[in-house]
C-alpha cells in the first residue's frame, strides 16, 4: 500500500485543490484510507478531527476535512484518496479473501481495494446484497457514529479498571450443572422449526413470521421479548430484532449480551433460504441458552438478541449497538454465534474471532472449554473479519467475540438452497452451545444460595 500512497501522493494534493475551487469548501469531507505507521506520525490534535469509519488489521479507513487533510498531506503523511464527495453515498465493506474477488466485483460497480481482502463497493443506491453473487459477505458502511482512530489497537485484559467487577475464572459446580442441562434435541428442534419458514430474508413476510416464533418461544421461557424495530436499505423496507433480558439481581445495569442473526439468504433468498447453518444454528444456541439459565439468578443482566438484517450489512446489530451506546448500555462483552453446526472435518474446532481489545474472551473461552467440555479452540485476533453481528459492538468499543465453525467458511451449502438440517452435526454445534452458555454463566456470575 506504500507505494500506492506514495506515487499518488501530488495527485492527491491537486485533486483536493482542484476540489476547493469555485464553490468549494475545506469543509467538504474526504474518504481516505491511512496506514496505522503514518497515523503515529501526524501532528498531536490531529486526530481528534478524523472520523473513524472503519478500522482494518493495517489501516483505517477515516473521513475528514478537505483543509485539514491538505495540512497534513502538505507535511510529509501518505494517505490514499478513496472519494473526495462521499457524503451521501452508499459504500459496503466486502470480504476478498479469493483471488479474483476484486475483478469480479470491478464488473458490478465502483471499488476500491483497502487491502489483500477487503474492498469498497459504490453502489448506485442499491443495496449490495441485492447486486452481489452470494458467496460475498458485506457491511454497510455508515457515518452515524464515528470511532476513535488509533494507532495500534490497545489489549485488554480483565484486570482493566472495567472488568474489575469479574471474578477470575474457576470451576464452578452450578455453571457445570447448567452446561448438562443443554439438549441437543432441544436445539435441532429450533433449527428444523426455523428451517421450516422456507426462507427468513429480511424483507420477507416469512422473516416477520419468524420473528414472532422467536417472541413466542422466549415468551414460553417466562420472559418479555421486545421487538426492536427498525427500517434499513433505500427501498424503507422494515424488520425487527428480537431482545430478551433477565436482570441482574447485584448489577443489573451491567450487561453479559449473547446474540445471532436469524435472517437467512440463498441464490433463491425471496422464497427458499433455508439457512439452517447460516444462522438457525447460531440462533437455536441463543434459545437454548435462554432456556437453561433462565432458571437461575445472576449477579449482571443477561440480554439473548436475535438479530435481523445480518445478511444485509449487519443492519439490526448496527441499530442495536449505536443505541446501546446512545443510552450509555454497560455491556461487558458480547458473545456472537453464526454458523455452529457444519463439520468439513473431526475433530472440529471453533473458530474465535476477536480484535485487540476483545482477547480477553478468547481466554475466557479457552479457560471455560478446559473446565467444562472439551472443545479445541482456534483463537483469530483479525480486526479485518467484520462480516458478523459482533463487528458493529467493535464499532461502539464494546468487547465481543464472534464463535463460527471456520472462519473461511467452507460449508459448500453456504448461502445455497441447500443450506438445510441434514448437513449439520447435533453433536458439534451443542457442545459449542454448552460452551457459550459456560462463558456466558461465568460473565453474569451466578448468585450462590
Amino acid at each position: 500500500m506504500k507505494k500506492r500512497m506514495l506515487g499518488a501522493l501530488i495527485l492527491v494534493v491537486i485533486g483536493i485543490s482542484a476540489a476547493l475551487g469555485p464553490g468549494a469548501s475545506p469543509n467538504d469531507q474526504v474518504l481516505f484510507l491511512i496506514d496505522k505507521k503514518e497515523i503515529a506520525r501526524l501532528p498531536p490534535g490531529v486526530l481528534s478531527e478524523f472520523s473513524g469509519l472503519e478500522e482494518l488489521r493495517g489501516s483505517w479507513l477515516v473521513e475528514a476535512s478537505a483543509g485539514r487533510l491538505r495540512s497534513i498531506l502538505c507535511a510529509g503523511v501518505r494517505i490514499e484518496i478513496l472519494d473526495i464527495h462521499p457524503v451521501g453515498k452508499s459504500y459496503f465493506l466486502v470480504f476478498t479473501p479469493q483471488a479474483g474477488d476484486a475483478a469480479d466485483l470491478a464488473a458490478m460497480g465502483e471499488v476500491k481495494s483497502l487491502d489483500s481482502e477487503t474492498v469498497l463497493f459504490l453502489t448506485d443506491g442499491r443495496e449490495a446484497r441485492e447486486l452481489l453473487p452470494d458467496r460475498f459477505a458485506i457491511k454497510r458502511l455508515t457515518r452515524d457514529h464515528p470511532q476513535p482512530v488509533t494507532a495500534f489497537g490497545t489489549a485488554s485484559s480483565e484486570s482493566d479498571r472495567r472488568f474489575g467487577v469479574l471474578r477470575p475464572t474457576a470451576f464452578d459446580p452450578i455453571i457445570s450443572g447448567l452446561v448438562d442441562l443443554v439438549s441437543g434435541p432441544s436445539w435441532a428442534k429450533t433449527v428444523r422449526d426455523l428451517q421450516g419458514f422456507r426462507t427468513r430474508y429480511a424483507n420477507t413476510a416469512a422473516c416477520e413470521a419468524a420473528a414472532s416464533y422467536l417472541a413466542e418461544a422466549f415468551s414460553r421461557l417466562g420472559f418479555t421479548a421486545e421487538s426492536d424495530y427498525f427500517t434499513f436499505s433505500a427501498n424503507g423496507y422494515s424488520t425487527r430484532n428480537i431482545i430478551a433480558t433477565q436482570p441482574g439481581k447485584t448489577r443489573p445495569d451491567l450487561v453479559v449480551l449473547i446474540g445471532a442473526h436469524f435472517d437467512s439468504y440463498s441464490t433463491a433468498a425471496a422464497t427458499n433460504a433455508p439457512g439452517a447453518d447460516d444462522n438457525a444454528s447460531g440462533t437455536a444456541a441463543v434459545l437454548e441458552i435462554a432456556r437453561v439459565l433462565s432458571g437461575t439468578s445472576f449477579d449482571f443482566t443477561l440480554k439473548f438478541v436475535c438479530f435481523s438484517a445480518e445478511e444485509w450489512g449487519l443492519y439490526g446489530s448496527k441499530h442495536y449497538a449505536a443505541e446501546a451506546k446512545n443510552r450509555g448500555e454497560k455491556i461487558l462483552a458480547v458473545l456472537n454465534l453464526d454458523m455452529i453446526a457444519y463439520t468439513d472435518r473431526l475433530p472440529e474446532d471453533l473458530d474465535l474471532v476477536v480484535n485487540a481489545s476483545s482477547e480477553w474472551l478468547f481466554n475466557r473461552y479457552a479457560i471455560c472449554a478446559a473446565l467444562y467440555t472439551p472443545l479445541e479452540l482456534l483463537k483469530i485476533v483479525n480486526p479485518n473479519l467484520k462480516y458478523s453481528d459482533h463487528s458493529p459492538f467493535w464499532d461502539q468499543g464494546y468487547s465481543a467475540v464472534l464463535g463460527i465453525e471456520d472462519a473461511g467458511v467452507p460449508n459448500p451449502y453456504y448461502h445455497k438452497t441447500t443450506d438445510v438440517f441434514e448437513t449439520l452435526n447435533m453433536d458439534f454445534a451443542t457442545s459449542v452451545t454448552k460452551l457459550t452458555l459456560a462463558v456466558a454463566a461465568g460473565l453474569a456470575q451466578p448468585i450462590i444460595r
